[in-house]
Order: structure tokens, then sequence, then C-alpha cells
């Protein structure tokens, strides 16, 4: 008998009662059946052979067989005695010659008993039991020599059974117990199905297969998520662990679970919320000194009872740093700091000036740098409205001036304060990464010239961004890959600057287009336009000033 794979819960109990009712049923009707039978054909033994000692010692049967006494009168009391006894079928009575005196059936009186079992007791055997089937169909008879006063064999009587009354005993005995195990299945089944809905209750109403594979995608997504996740018991014992976390605290993630948490994990204190019994949010993890994690600690309870805690680790170190890279931060921080660092350059000069005893060169120091510095600015300034670009610009150029490399804005650029086209922070984002990009390229060129042009024109019904410079060139085979992060030139660790720049390019439905030419220098030119079929086309080119 087999069960459904993919059967309910319900169904599969049942199913196993069945089996194991009808299993157990099985084998106690074989064995009792067995033991029964055994017992009850014994007892039949028994009974037969007594039966016919007993008839075999009436006076009346000696008589009839010597002719002292009638048929007739045997034959009323045979009658009379085999309707008082349940368990003998037949009774026979024959002399010496096999001839029948008396039989239930009158249609074999004066006939000869065709079996042979009967020779033995003729023989002077005692009384004894045959399964020799006899003329009027018995399975089972007793067979007793019958004898005068004096001893001499007169005949015999035989006492039998039939074979139905074998089978109606068999069958009375697998009815009871049919009925015994259809009553022990009805139980079984009330119990199974009590069972199967306390269990289904315990799944929170699914079956075992359903809750097993919801688990196990509930594990894998716990383990696809970028925050890690580790929970401990009221034991302090680690309970869960996903590979993030383990990526985190470098730790095994296989081979941590089941053991304590600060044998694992010394410096771990989420071991406080068991004591507190009380989130905790954004905890610095001051154990990890390399990256910068952050941690909220939550308390599991159940039936309102503690009964453990979860950490959830949040990796900022990446996520700042991109951060910073989409909102300009880094590049103003980096313009600033190239800004500062001439300001104190200049600074020594004139200290140097005075402590010479220059005091006229040093004036005319200042006034010559302040003039170049008004001029740079306040060009940029005109013509940039919106004041982080301008900031940037001024000191991406005061940067560039320090590596030796002119960085110069196109004089037909114009950007607005509040231009329509993008935010702030993406033209920043935009300009800061391609200009850096140049800076870096031309600082390792080992040319004279070293220039850079920044072009920004804007209309009505487009916008133009262009950094170009005199730089070495990027590589064909760079080219393909130029926007992909982690592509880089710079080493390990790079490359995600104008990938950057390609994400909030397409995420303000802009193009993008480089040349590059070896030992010339490269051209980027980004293009944003509105969706007018009526617009006219702008020049997708920068004119260099």
């Amino acid at each position: 008998m087999s069960v459904p794979s993919r059967s309910s819960l319900r169904a599969q109990l049942l199913w196993l009662n069945v089996i194991i009712v009808s299993c157990s049923i099985a084998l106690s009707l074989a064995g009792t059946l067995y033991l029964t039978l055994r017992s009850e054909r014994h007892a039949l033994d028994n009974s037969l052979l007594n039966s016919a000692s007993i008839l075999s010692r009436v006076p009346l049967v000696a008589e009839v067989l010597d002719g002292t006494s009638s048929r007739e009168e045997l034959a009323a009391f045979l009658n009379d005695t085999t309707s008082h006894v349940s368990d003998i079928d037949l009774i026979l009575v024959a002399d010496t010659e096999n001839r029948i005196y008396y039989a239930p059936d009158s249609v074999f009186l004066g006939t000869h008993y065709t079996g042979t079992a009967q020779n033995a007791v003729l023989a002077g055997a005692s009384p004894y039991t045959s399964n020799e089937t006899g003329p009027m169909g018995s399975d089972h008879s007793a067979y007793a020599a019958v004898r005068d006063d004096s001893g001499a064999l007169l005949g015999f009587v035989v006492v039998g059974v039939y074979v139905r009354s074998m089978a109606v005993l068999t069958f009375q005995t697998i009815l009871r117990f049919a009925g015994i195990g259809l009553l022990s299945a009805a139980l079984g089944s009330l119990l199974a199905n009590q069972l199967s809905r306390r269990i289904k209750a315990s799944l929170m109403g699914y079956e075992p297969d359903a809750f097993a594979r919801r688990f196990h995608q509930r594990e894998d997504i716990l383990d696809a998520l970028e925050e890690g996740v580790l929970a401990i018991d009221r034991e302090e014992t680690i309970i869960f662990l996903n590979t993030a976390a383990a990526q985190m605290l470098s730790l095994d993630e296989e081979g941590v679970v089941g053991k304590s948490l600060h044998t694992v994990y010394p410096r771990s204190t989420l071991d406080r919320v068991l004591r507190t019994g009380k989130p905790e949010y954004n905890v610095s993890m001051s154990s990890l000194k390399d990256v910068r994690v952050l941690s909220d600690r939550l308390p599991l309870y159940e039936d309102g009872r503690l009964t453990g805690a979860v950490g959830i680790f949040r990796n900022r170190t990446e996520v700042t740093r991109l951060a910073d890279d989409l909102t300009g931060v880094r590049h103003m921080v980096d313009a600033m700091r190239a800004y500062t660092h001439e300001f104190m350059n200049k600074l020594h000069v004139i200290l140097g000036l005075l402590q010479i005893g220059e005091p006229e060169k040093a004036q005319q120091y200042i006034m010559d740098t302040k003039r170049t510095q008004q001029e740079a600015v306040s060009r940029i300034m005109h013509q940039i409205g919106e004041p982080s670009v301008a900031a940037l610009l001024v000191g991406k150029t005061s940067r560039a001036g320090e590596l030796g490399i002119r960085l110069t804005l196109d004089r037909e650029s114009f950007l607005p304060e509040g231009s329509p086209w993008l935010p702030p922070d993406a033209y920043v984002t935009i300009l800061g990464n391609l200009i850096e990009n140049a800076i870096e390229g031309l600082n390792q060129s080992p040319r004279d010239s070293k220039e850079i042009t920044v072009s920004i024109r804007e209309s009505e019904a487009s916008l133009l961004l262009c950094v170009e410079d005199t730089g070495p060139g990027i590589p064909a085979e760079i080219q393909s890959h130029l926007f992909e992060r982690g592509r880089s030139t710079k080493g390990r660790g790079r490359g995600t600057g104008l990938s950057l720049v390609q994400e909030v390019v397409s995420a303000y439905h802009g193009e993008i287009r480089v040349e590059s030419e070896s030992g010339i220098g490269t051209s980027f030119f980004i293009t944003f336009r509105r969706d007018d079929p009526a617009a006219p086309e702008e020049e997708s080119d920068c004119i260099k000033s």
C-alpha cells in the first residue's frame, strides 16, 4: 500500500493509521487464528473421542449390533442425543462387516461403510481420530470399537463433524477480529485527525512540506541580504548566522551555530539585550576597525517570554563612500583641500619674502596673486550661477594648478542658478569625476602641455557638458568597458567615478559620447535633450577657448 508523497498531513496520518491497523490486524489475526484453531481442534478431538468412547459403551448400541434390540430404538435414542449436542454433526454405528445400522440419513442404512480408518479399531486399537472423509462427507471423525459384556467385538461407532462446521468456526473468528480491527481503525482515525490538527496548528496552518519549503526559502532570503543577521537564544547560544554577518565578523557560517556567542565573538554586546529586554538601534560596533558597521539589536519574545535576541548589522563603509560620490561631497572636500593647500603655499612665499627683508616684493606678490585669483574666480562666478558648481570649478582649478595643469572654463559656458536640467548634486558628480579623471591622467603624463577645458552649454532645448584634456588618451581595449564599475587603469579599488557618471546620466535620460586618441587627448560629451520633436538640434561638440 503506497502513500501519496504530496498528500496532506491529515491524509498521511490516516494512511499511516490504516497501514498500522491493517498490519496489526493481519498479524494478530494470523497468530490468534492459528492458536485458536489449534486449541479448538484439540478440544474438538477430545470431545469427539469422549463422545465415541461413551457411545461405544452404551448397552443399547451393543444390543442392536447383537440383534437383541431394534434399530428403531437405537435411532430414536441417537436422534435425541445429537439434537442436544451442538459440536457433533453425525453419528454412525456399523458392525464388524461395515454394515451401517444407524446414520442420520436413512438412505445409508444397510449399506457398507466405505472408509478404511475403522480397520484400526476393529483390529483392537484404542479410540482415535482421523481426517478420512466418510460416506456422508464428514472431514474429521473419531472411531471407537463396540464390544459386548464378554469383550467380543460387535462393531464400531463413528462421531464426526463436517468441513462446513470448521469453516463456520474459522469465519466467526475472522469476523470477531475484523470487528475489533474496524473499531481500532475508527478510533485510530479519530486520534490521527486530532493529532494532525495539533501538528498543523503548531506549523501555523501549513502542511509539513510547505512549511519546510517556506523555511528554506526564508533562510535563502536571509542569506541573500546585504545586512548581517545573527540570533542567539536565552542561553547566549548562536542559533542563526547568515552569510553577510559571517563575512562582516570573519566567522565560519556553518561552524559557529550551536556555540556560545562569546566563544566565537568575545567582544559582542548582543547579550545585553537579554538582560534588559529592550531594543537598541544604530549601535556602532567599535570592535570592527576596518569597516563602519551599525547594528540594531532586538529582543525575541515567545508567548510573552524573552527567548533570545537578534542583531542586524549594516555595513555603511561602501554606502558612505558612494553617497559622498553621488552628492559631490568628496569632490568639494578635495577642491577645498587643494585650495587650502595652494593658499598655504602662497602664505609661505609671502612669509619668506618678509623674512629676507623684501616687503615690497611680498606686497607685489600679494597683489599679483590677488589679481590672478580674482580673475579666475570672477570669471567662473560670472559664467556659473550655481554656487556648488562654481565652488567645484574653483577648487579643481586650484588643484590642477598645483600639479602644473591648466584648467579653464570655456568662455561660452553659462549655467544659471536653479538650472531646470539637473540638480546641483548631479552637476557636481558628473563634472567632478570627469575633471578628476583628467587631472589624474595628465599628472601621470610626461607631456609639457597639460590642459583641461570644461564647457557647459545650456539652452531651452538641450544641455551640453564637455570635459576635454590633452592627456595620453584611453586605450581602445578599455574604451568598450569604460563605464563598468571596477574597470580602471589606476589600480585595485578604483573605477567607480565613471560608473557613477553613467548612472546619473542614465537617470536623467542623457547620452555620453567619448572621443579619445592616443597622444592627442580625450573628450567626454554629455548631452541632455527635451523630448520635443520640434526642438532644434543643438551642436554636440565643445569649442575650446
